[in-house]
């Protein structure tokens, strides 16, 4: 680092000429800075965009997929006889049902035992529970608190759809109670006590659930009877009449439209705000714009392209405005247009009540499958893929070019910054030099003048 004192020998001020000097000499290199700083504005418009491009992509794979607008609501009109869950087979329709009865667990119960009783030869060296023998031959003068314990275990480690447990029904008194771990007829519980020690009865008849749907007679296991109604589980819980139903859930499939039209508006926005004319700052300087930029213009031309392309033609609907999706409505004036879209959503759900598979092939019909056009949600997803696939979509690739160009420009800026440093550091260094000169100068003239001064007063006092 040169350490220069501007002016203290010669009176010259060379930091200020040093600083005129240098900030004429940066006018080229602020001028790349200015450039660098357009043109990484420009970029991060691109980089908005292409980042909006994939949202938009997200929505358009979503309306592709046919078992959005499969998605149905099951709703019963008497929640207090059953509840319903429809699935994505679910068939949509009205349905009249009737439950006649609830499906039970078998439960069946030994006699009361006094705990403390020790048995005698009376308890039976083995019992049978579903089947499965169970060894009783080393309870022999336990007492019964003891034998009930450990035949409750014995059945619970079985494994065999019955759960054991033991009851207190008065003081002193126990029962072991055997209870289906599973409703219905099916899964009663079969018992073998050969001496009746046991005293086995039961207390609650398994039976299935009986009910009529549309009359015509159900009967199940369960009370989450599957499939009565087509796609739907219905989970009975009382007996008595509740009609259920089932719609196109309209508030998925609109939730996920209104995603795609936030995105789609979202890139038209974007693009509308940055390719206006320019206009004058308060420094005087003009506002960036992209308003000649081709690609813009090209993206914008083809996304309104594709919304206004013809998508089906067996669905009932022809175009996205029938169904409540439609570009600048109500606009006339063209200094109005903003070129996105207006989603009427009171229309689409009333024409998805209406017609849920015609809304369905707008969206989700493909011709690799057959159909005469691709829907909406595939035009998109694929045409996007031209715009923002990460390799060589055109949006992409203009992005990378940009990062070309700010690094080509940022070398430029440094090879630069380095010749400057070098020139102010040899400006500095000349005039710290020429000041010592001047000082030297300086004190020599000082010397000369003492001597000249010095003679001159002798000469006089001779």
């Amino acid at each position: 680092m040169t350490i220069s004192f501007s002016g203290l020998a010669s009176g010259f001020k060379s930091d200020e000429y040093i600083e005129a000097i240098m900030a004429q000499a940066k006018v080229p290199y602020n001028k790349l800075n200015t450039k660098k700083s357009t043109i990484t504005a420009y970029q991060n418009v691109f980089k908005n965009i292409n980042t909006k491009l994939a949202t938009l992509k997200e929505a358009s794979t979503a309306l592709k997929d046919a078992s959005t607008f499969k998605t149905t609501t099951a709703t019963p009109s008497d929640t207090t006889k059953l509840t319903a869950t429809s699935g994505d087979n679910a068939i949509t329709g009205s349905y009249s049902v009737k439950v006649e009865s609830l499906a039970q667990q078998q439960v069946v119960a030994t006699k009361a035992f006094t705990s403390a009783t020790v048995t005698d030869a009376s308890l039976p060296d083995s019992i049978t529970i579903n089947e499965k023998s169970i060894d009783l031959s080393d309870l022999q003068g336990k007492t019964m608190d003891e034998v009930l314990s450990a035949v409750s275990s014995r059945i619970n480690a079985l494994g065999e759809k019955v759960s054991a447990s033991i009851v207190q029904t008065a003081a002193g008194e126990k029962t072991l109670t055997l209870t289906a771990t599973e409703a219905g007829e099916a899964n009663e519980i079969s018992f073998v006590d050969d001496a009746g020690f046991f005293g086995f009865t039961e207390k609650q008849k398994a039976s299935d659930a009986k009910l009529t749907v549309n009359g015509i007679e159900v009967t199940s296991t369960t009370n989450a009877v599957k499939d009565a109604i087509p796609g739907v589980v219905l989970e009975l819980t009382d007996t008595g009449n509740s009609t259920v139903k089932v719609s196109s859930d309209t508030s998925a499939i609109t939730a996920k439209v209104e995603a795609f039209v936030k995105a789609y508006n979202d890139i038209i926005t974007t693009i509308t705000n940055n390719t206006q004319k320019s206009t004058e700052n308060s420094d005087g300087t003009l506002s960036l714009t992209l308003q000649s930029d081709p690609l813009l213009r090209d993206l914008k031309s083809q996304m309104n392209q594709m919304l206004n392309t013809l998508v089906s033609d067996t669905s009932g609907f022809r175009m996205l405005s029938e169904i409540g999706l439609e570009i600048d409505k109500g606009i006339t004036s063209a200094s109005l247009m903003t070129g996105t879209i207006t989603f009427d959503k009171e229309k689409f759900a009333e024409k998805i009540t209406e017609n849920p598979a015609g809304i369905q092939k707008m969206f989700a019909s493909s011709t690799a499958s057959g159909d005469a056009y691709d829907g909406l949600g595939i035009i998109f997803e694929n045409r996007m893929k031209v715009w923002n696939n990460s390799v060589d979509g055109l949006i992409t690739s203009k992005v990378k070019g940009y990062d070309s160009e700010i690094g080509f420009i940022t070398e430029q800026m440094e090879s630069m910054s380095s010749r400057l440093d070098l020139k102010e550091q040899s400006l500095k260094k000349q005039y710290a030099r020429l000041e010592v000169v001047i000082s030297q100068m300086n004190s020599q003239k000082d010397y000369l003048t003492s001597q000249l001064s010095s003679l001159t007063n002798s000469s006089s006092s001779s």
